[in-house]
C-alpha cells in the first residue's frame, strides 16, 4: 500500500474509510497493527533484556506513571488482569527493590504501591533500549507504514477524523481499489 493510499483512506475517518474503501481501509488496520505489535514485542524484549517480565515491566512503568500511589486493584484495572497477579507481581517487584507497598487508610485491605528510586532507575535503563530498538524500527518504515500505524492507534481512540490529526492524511489524490 503507498503513503497516499494510506493517507486517504485514514483522512476520512475509519469508519467512512470502511465504506468508501474498505480494502484499503483494512490493508491500512493490518499494516498499522503490523507496526503496533513490533513495538509492543520491542518493549517486552527490552524489559526480558533487563531483568523483567513484561507484566513485571508494565506494572513498574503504571505505578511509577500514576500521579500518585496507586492501588493494586487500580493497577489490575490498568493492566486489565485479575487482582491476584497483580498482586504476586507487586510482590516480586517489591522484593527486586523496584516498588513499595503501603496502607494509607485504617481499611487493611487497601494497599497502595509506589516505584522506589531504583524502580526508576530500572525503567531509565529499559527505555534507553526501547528507544534505540524503536528508532531502528521507524528507519525500517516507510510513510505508508508511519501513517498506518498512526493511523491505526488514532481510530481506537477516536481521534482519526478528529481535525488536530486529519492534516496528517491529507493532501493527498484519491487512490480507490477494485
Amino acid at each position: 500500500m503507498t503513503a497516499e493510499s494510506v493517507r486517504e483512506v485514514w483522512a476520512v475517518g475509519a469508519d467512512e474509510a470502511s465504506h468508501r474503501d474498505f480494502p484499503g481501509h483494512v490493508a491500512a488496520i493490518a499494516h498499522g497493527r503490523f507496526v503496533l505489535r513490533q513495538v509492543l514485542k520491542i518493549l517486552d524484549d527490552c524489559a526480558v533484556r533487563g531483568g523483567l517480565q513484561p507484566l513485571s515491566h508494565q506494572a513498574l512503568l503504571q505505578t511509577f506513571g500514576a500521579a500518585e500511589p496507586i492501588s493494586v486493584s487500580g493497577l489490575a484495572e490498568r493492566l486489565s488482569v485479575p487482582p491476584a497477579l497483580v498482586s504476586r507481581t507487586v510482590r516480586g517487584l517489591e522484593e527486586d527493590g523496584l516498588v513499595q507497598r503501603s496502607r494509607i487508610s485504617d481499611d487493611k485491605r487497601v494497599v497502595v504501591v509506589s516505584t522506589t528510586p531504583l524502580g526508576v532507575e530500572k525503567l531509565r535503563e529499559i527505555d534507553q533500549h526501547v528507544h534505540e530498538e524503536i528508532r531502528r524500527l521507524s528507519d525500517s518504515l516507510d510513510d505508508a507504514g508511519r501513517i498506518g500505524a498512526l493511523a491505526t492507534f488514532a481510530s481506537y481512540v477516536g481521534l482519526d477524523a478528529d481535525p488536530r490529526i486529519t492534516p496528517l492524511f491529507t493532501g493527498i489524490d484519491v487512490v480507490t481499489h477494485s
